[in-house]
């Protein structure tokens, strides 16, 4: 490997991203070393008392949602509004897996992994209207660099939110694809001992798979450290970010704010359809992306259906479902949330984050959507009030970047591999030398490793096409530089 193409490649990538992408320039200039800067994403300033006290209420709603997951008196019980104040939202809902996903829960809180006392729990509000065919999931997760599905390829268009409960099954679907031979036998054995983990795991509470993964996510983030560190370890709980947002507005929409105006009065509710159109995680009905305000659970399957606002209705966008709709009216609202009818989207749940005054930790993309979403909403409340609700969502800190790189890597010879999850927990762990190492590392250095992919993300809306690069150094190359103490 040619160190000395491999930096300028990266420098060069850097170099772009921080000139056409400026919200991402102080990211790449943060010299911080990794544990300083995630110490720096947790707010220190006084709480106004409104986000106080919407801060309680999301509190108590991922505590009730966490419960469905672990009943009362499990870990869930642990949580309060000091917990969520700055929350990742950038994972999806689903096994512990993907690189990328697995540095959002390091970078997060890497201030504070390797606690000399009781820890608080660290809260994950996770994302689960995806697909299980997602980039990050492939039907299941990935060992020694093959995909290890425990969805079939039919449910490519479920949700997780809507999946039943269901067994841990791959080493039978591996058998059965004829790929069981492939492994050898010390992942063979790995492999056994993974799926009887998951399946022997407490899911006697979970009414979906949602709520398996709860425990899942809960009872394997500690296999990704070695045996001595993880009594020192804060739990991770992952709570459905949709289902948070929906027990919430539950709540909410009994109440009198901006918010519930912003659905249930047809006046600011068009404002707001009109700001907000071709944000990424909202809705442009032209193009047919995104959907007004929630999705709504499909009929016949565990999916979805995007829906629009006609008069004072949310109307299915298919016409198949379209008597399915659903006034815009408090009691329908709520009781259709209360059904799980209706599914909050990332917009919403969004401005609900911002709406209690929470710091979202967030990616180069959500970056992007996160802003938009303030800057519109400090916007419509500017010029139509409340005056003090502009002065609230202003102070909201959208700036907490903790995504975009991998952190977990193995030497072979002189060059890194990056490493899944499984590949982590099959070595049993990342010892305390590798944590402290990762923690001294500077900011930049930890997120030039996957500048390639953030360079991706944003060339084709950012970059001059004559200006764009055409070489990518991946993560392998990149961290064998970043990371040489491997």
């Amino acid at each position: 490997m040619d160190e000395q193409r491999v930096r300028h490649a990266v420098d060069a990538v850097v170099g772009q991203l921080r000139t056409y992408v400026p919200d991402m320039a102080p990211y790449f200039e943060d010299d911080r070393p990794l544990g300083e800067y995630a110490k720096a994403l947790s707010p220190t300033s006084r709480v106004a008392p409104e986000h106080a006290e919407r801060q309680e209420l999301i509190a108590k709603c991922v505590r009730r949602v966490l419960r469905r997951a672990f009943r009362p008196g499990g870990p869930a019980d642990a949580v309060t509004a000091r917990d969520i104040r700055a929350v990742n939202i950038v994972d999806h809902h689903q096994v512990l897996n993907h690189p990328l996903l697995l540095g959002t829960n390091i970078i997060a809180n890497a201030g504070r992994l390797l606690s000399d006392g009781p820890a608080a729990p660290i809260v994950t509000l996770s994302c689960s209207n995806v697909n299980p065919s997602n980039h990050y999931m492939r039907n299941g997760f990935r060992f020694r660099g093959v995909d290890i599905p425990y969805f079939s390829a039919k449910e490519h268009r479920d949700v997780m939110y809507y999946l039943r409960p269901r067994a841990f099954d791959f080493v039978e679907r591996l058998h059965s694809l004829k790929r069981w031979s492939g492994f050898a036998p010390a992942d063979q054995d790995f492999l056994e001992e993974y799926q009887h983990l998951l399946n022997g795991l407490d899911h006697s509470a979970s009414p979906g798979h949602r709520d398996q993964l709860a425990t899942v996510v809960h009872g394997t983030w500690p296999r990704l450290f070695s045996e001595e560190l993880r009594p020192r370890l804060p739990d991770l709980l992952y709570a459905g970010a949709e289902d948070v947002a929906r027990e919430s507005l539950i709540e909410l929409l009994a109440e009198e704010s901006y918010l519930s105006e912003a659905l249930l009065d047809p006046v600011p509710r068009q404002r707001v359809l009109d700001t907000f159109r071709g944000v990424v995680v909202a809705w442009d009905e032209a193009a047919g992306k995104g959907t007004h305000f929630f999705w709504m659970r499909h009929p016949g399957r565990p999916g979805l259906l995007r829906l629009y606002v006609q008069g004072g209705e949310l109307v299915p966008a298919d016409p198949r479902f379209a008597h399915l709709r659903v006034p815009l009216e408090r009691d329908a609202l709520r009781e259709a949330l209360h059904r799980e009818d209706l599914v909050p989207s990332v917009a919403l749940y969004m401005t609900l984050l911002l709406f209690a005054g929470i710091k979202p930790l967030v990616g180069p993309g959500s970056l992007v959507y996160t802003t938009q979403l303030k800057n519109g909403w400090q916007a419509l409340l500017d010029r139509h009030g409340p005056a003090r609700e502009a002065r609230l969502i202003e102070e909201v800190d959208v700036t907490g970047m903790i995504a975009g790189t991998p952190v977990f890597f193995e030497r072979a010879g002189e060059t890194l591999t990056t490493l899944y999850a499984a590949d982590v927990m099959s070595k049993g762990g990342v010892d305390e030398t590798y944590v402290n190492s990762v923690l001294r590392t500077p900011f930049k250095d930890v997120l030039s490793v996957g500048s390639s992919g953030v360079y991706d993300l944003f060339s084709n809306s950012y970059i001059p096409k004559e200006q764009q690069l055409t070489e990518r150094i991946g993560f392998d190359e990149a961290a064998t530089f970043v990371h040489d103490w491997v």
